[in-house]
């Protein structure tokens, strides 16, 4: 057995498992701040021989086998037309040695705990594990049972889940005018209450996920032959479609901010303890300059817009306990402040109204030499680093980061049970609240496999 110290950053070798007990202890229960770590903790079993899961593939938001925000995009998506880039920043997977005959084929998922941290200033700010329940989990009960009951007693601790998802689909019939208008409410949950007890009966926390401003169902919705709520394309006056076919609602329309306003009250009366916003921005791949909005607000930039919508949210929520977070592209933590961004996603105006912020870390969506100096440990050092930036940025309220964090193979080839530890040892280390693993098929196998083993070397040290 090999195991990298979390102080020493050096391999041993044991025959016995004092190594393991003593990873374990300092990942999985000490206080935050005792772990002076130089690098990412490794383990291997020898004897191991089942292989990895092949995981899906996409950057999280997407079902399908590409990503649907590739890293290519990112130099447009964060300058302002007549601004450059700055050089700071860029990525892409480091391939990993053969494996020899013997070795194990690791886990892609979530291995450890992060210990329990002080009360933090601003209550809000939940600190949970968790993973993400697309929508055809969510109209599965029979999937939901098994979710719940292979998290028992491990170190998940929340789910976020579909109620708004990447189409403009709602997981549940509402009753807001517009989403009867435009037929945008599923039945896929007869009961969403239902559903929440139920996470808290088995001691769940319950994040619902709203997709906002990507929306295809009230783009595409059409009155007299026009678009009213569409961003739309200059050139046809159609709805303006990303180069994957995506379509988005105007982030400047006001009838829109009312729309998810209204999705938000309802999914308060649920009982939700956190309303985690995504695609808070405006869009970003594809011929943007073809992009028109019928309605504007002049006086406003896009970040400024954003944040415009985010008090709106933030003011509703302010007469509730439930949390607010926000998600954001993983490049965010590291650009500078008070710049206007294309997308709008300033994180410190996004800051002002979030109790948690939720960087998207994945290594893959970065550009090919971003922090490629640091090989293997390229994820970890993206993690850390990013989460460190963001926990700097945390404003008056204080907001807190929860990262999210890459549990599917695409674009690194070394993906399994080491480059998710790497991931989650890195998020605890920068003093974030907790990591959600997004897998968009929530194929989790690679998950169980991890946390088995975990579980296999904690009853050995309890022997």
């Amino acid at each position: 057995m090999q195991i990298r110290t979390p102080f020493s950053g050096t391999l041993l070798r044991s025959d016995s498992l004092i190594w393991v007990l003593f990873f374990f202890l300092n990942i999985g229960f000490l206080p935050p701040d005792t772990l002076v770590s130089k690098g990412p903790v490794v383990f291997t079993e020898e004897n191991a021989s089942k292989p990895a899961q092949n995981d899906s593939a996409g950057e999280k938001r997407e079902g399908s086998e590409e990503p649907s925000q590739p890293d290519s995009s990112a130099e447009e998506i964060f300058q302002s037309p007549e601004e450059p880039t700055a050089s700071d920043s860029k990525v892409e997977a480091v391939s990993e040695p053969e494996r020899k005959a013997g070795e194990p084929a690791l886990p892609d998922s979530i291995p450890e705990a992060v210990p329990p941290a002080p009360e933090a200033s601003n209550p809000r700010a939940l600190r949970y594990n968790g993973i993400y329940l697309n929508s055809s989990t969510v109209a599965n009960q029979d999937r939901i049972n098994e979710l719940i009951a292979r998290c028992k007693g491990t170190v998940i601790s929340g789910f976020v889940i579909d109620m708004k998802d990447d189409q403009g689909s709602l997981s549940y019939k509402s009753k807001v005018p517009l989403a009867k208008e435009i037929g945008s409410g599923r039945l896929r949950l007869r009961d969403p209450e239902k559903l929440v007890r139920l996470l808290h009966e088995n001691g769940l926390k319950a994040c619902a996920r709203v997709v906002c401003f990507k929306d295809k169902v009230l783009a595409s919705y059409s009155v007299n032959g026009a678009y009213p709520y569409a961003v739309l394309d200059s050139s046809t006056g159609l709805p303006w479609e990303q180069d994957n076919g995506e379509k988005w609602a105007n982030p400047y329309d006001e009838r829109i901010h009312g729309y998810l306003l209204g999705l938000i009250d309802e999914l308060l009366s649920f009982g939700f303890d956190q309303i985690q916003l995504d695609y808070a921005r405006f869009p970003s791949d594809g011929k943007m300059k073809m992009c028109r909005y019928p309605v504007a607000i002049d006086s406003l930039n896009n970040a400024e817009v954003i944040g415009l919508f985010l008090a709106k949210v933030r003011g509703k929520l302010d007469s509730s306990d439930v949390s607010l977070a926000v998600d954001v592209f993983g490049w965010v933590p590291w650009l500078q402040k008070k710049r206007h961004y294309v997308i709008g996603q300033d994180y410190d105006i996004i800051a002002r109204y979030a109790d948690v912020i939720c960087p998207m870390m994945y290594s893959s969506h970065f550009p090919k030499d971003f922090k490629e100096e640091f090989g293997l440990q390229r994820a970890y050092q993206i993690v850390r680093e990013g989460t460190a930036k963001a926990v700097e940025r945390k404003g008056a309220r204080p907001t807190g980061v929860q990262p999210y964090i890459q549990g599917f193979k695409w674009r690194t080839p070394h993906f399994g049970s080491n480059y998710l530890i790497e991931q989650m040892h890195a998020a605890q280390e920068s003093g974030a609240l907790g990591w959600i693993v997004w897998n968009a098929r929530n194929d989790y196998s690679a998950l169980w496999e991890a946390l088995e083993l975990i579980g296999k070397f904690s009853e050995k040290e309890t022997e």
